[in-house]
């Protein structure tokens, strides 16, 4: 038996409802008879399950309450019977003063059961509060032994420290990665923003040869970018170009030379046109000088290095952007592809300029030179404009001024018009061309031999395999409307004079008459 907490024990339940609630209503009226006292009911027990919601809270949350809780219930379903009943009867509750009415109602009005309700949620509610705040201060207490003062100085209990931080890892561990995710994307972000402006980028001690082969697109100019180290975000740097609009099909093949202070816009646009970089200069190229002399006074004149002149001659593609040098049939048997087309005229250039576009404005020379008409009267020759240009290079290196140009020009055309009498042109030129400018830059010997045997004229069958200089326009010319003559030789004595023959007894002659003039000075 259950004992309650007000001092009441050893009593059934039923007696204790019918001490406090009594067994009826008793209604007094001055007009009627005194109320008869109804069979006590017992009150129904509700199940716990079937009671209201806030009730069933307060219940659930102390057990120790539970039968006070009965209690109250009882009470209150008892006095709700007694007052109905005798209200059934025609006795007013209102203006009833039967003492168990008012036993019953003063219970009512005395016992206030919601209160006691509440006041047991809100025992059970300190309670754990009380609980949460102790557990808090206790974990408050640990955290603070991590540190301490101990003679004025502060010391870390390394077992303490070492306990939070495997009791704290999952969030340490979530806050590192978070901050190395940060970083990781802001220094790909700063990258990426350096190399469109390059702000941190310092210019390199020389600048970095790049080499754009033919038919290059912005993908290919940015993946040679990428790998030579002038930028560090390929596929951003592409993206960049397209929303830019750099157009895939003005890209000049070539040898340039960038540095990583330039930014990747500044680059492309290098790579697509010429742009001036230095003071401009004005050159003079003289005709009938060679490729070598050529690049060798742009070096000195600071507009470009003659190795990376050399290396856009053995790198790019000329003829995909000439057609007169796309029609040069022998380019394998040739010392420079080149040379003959190089036209000697005064020229404008920046210093520091493209190597690649150096050449083509010698090339785009050449290219208004050769008119329609001179390749009409080739053509009328039976010659090719290559062959025109190969002779114009002899006869610029043999005669001595513009007047012996077309006669020289007669005599080579009339020893090429009979290859079976005349099967060489004995040009002693073509000699100097090999032991002045071909044996220095090949060191084989092997490859000697070939070159001796494609540009010596005393040896090679008609014109050396390629030009052995670059003609001016009077040379050209002479090629093109030699002088009408018989003559198959020549010579010269040491003043330039020329002595010219048509048979060789003549030209021995004549070689007699030159030793004559030499030893009179």
């Amino acid at each position: 038996m259950n004992k309650f907490q007000d001092g009441f024990s050893n009593s059934s339940y039923d007696d204790l409802l019918e001490e406090y609630a009594g067994g009826a209503v008793q209604s007094k009226s001055p007009n009627s008879q005194p109320a008869q006292t109804p069979p006590t009911q017992k009150p129904q027990r509700k199940p716990f399950a079937q009671k209201k919601t806030n009730q069933t809270t307060s219940a659930n949350r102390n057990t120790d309450n539970s039968f006070d809780v009965d209690l109250k219930n009882a009470f209150r379903d008892k006095n709700r019977t007694s007052f109905t009943q005798g209200y059934s009867e025609g006795n007013s509750p209102t203006h009833s003063t039967g003492d168990s009415f008012r036993r019953g109602k003063r219970f009512h009005v005395n016992i206030d059961y919601t209160n006691a309700d509440y006041g047991t949620d809100n025992v059970v509610e300190n309670n754990e509060n009380q609980k949460a705040n102790k557990e808090t201060q206790q974990n408050t207490s640990k955290q603070n032994k991590i540190f301490a003062v101990t003679d004025g100085k502060l010391k870390v209990d390394t077992d303490a420290l070492q306990t939070f931080i495997v009791s704290s890892s999952k969030g340490i561990i979530a806050c590192a990665v978070c901050v190395v995710v940060s970083i990781i994307i802001s220094i790909f972000a700063l990258s990426c923003v350096n190399d469109v402006l390059a702000i941190n980028r310092e210019p390199t001690a020389e600048p970095i040869e790049i080499v754009l082969p033919n038919d290059a697109d912005t993908w290919d100019a940015i993946k040679l970018l990428d790998k030579s180290g002038l930028i560090k975000n390929s596929i951003f740097c592409n993206i960049f170009a397209k929303a830019m609009g750099f157009d895939d099909d003005k890209y000049l093949p070539g040898v340039y030379y960038l540095t990583p202070d330039m930014g990747v816009e500044k680059m492309l646009t290098r790579l697509q046109t010429t742009a001036t970089r230095g003071m401009l200069i004005s050159i003079v190229i003289p005709e009938g000088f060679t490729i070598d002399q050529i690049f060798e006074r742009l070096e000195k004149n600071k507009v470009c290095s003659s190795d990376s002149l050399y290396k856009a001659l053995d790198t790019v593609d000329f003829s995909e952007e000439y057609d007169f040098i796309a029609k040069i049939k022998n380019k394998e048997d040739r010392y420079l592809v080149l040379e003959g087309y190089m036209y000697p005229a005064t020229y404008e250039f920046e210093q520091g300029a493209d190597p690649a576009s150096v050449i083509r404005k010698f090339l785009d020379k050449f290219d208004t030179v050769w008119t329609d008409e001179y390749a009409a009267k080739a053509t009328e020759l039976g010659m090719t404009t290559d062959e025109i240009i190969r002779l114009a290079s002899v006869i610029e290196k043999e005669g001595n001024g513009k007047a012996q140009f077309f006669q020289i020009s007669s005599v080579l055309h009339n020893r090429l018009n009979r290859p079976g009498v005349y099967p060489t042109l004995d040009c002693d030129s073509t000699w100097d061309y090999i032991e002045n400018y071909i044996h220095p830059r090949v060191p084989s010997n092997v490859e000697r031999d070939k070159y001796e045997d494609n540009y010596w004229t005393y040896q090679c069958a008609g014109l050396p395999a390629g030009a052995i200089c670059n003609p001016g326009k009077a040379a050209i010319d002479a090629a093109l409307y030699p002088t009408a003559s018989k003559n198959y030789y020549f010579r010269h004595d040491n003043k330039g004079q020329i002595y010219l023959a048509d048979t060789y007894e003549k030209h021995q002659a004549n070689g007699k008459l030159v030793e004559k003039a030499n030893k009179e000075g």
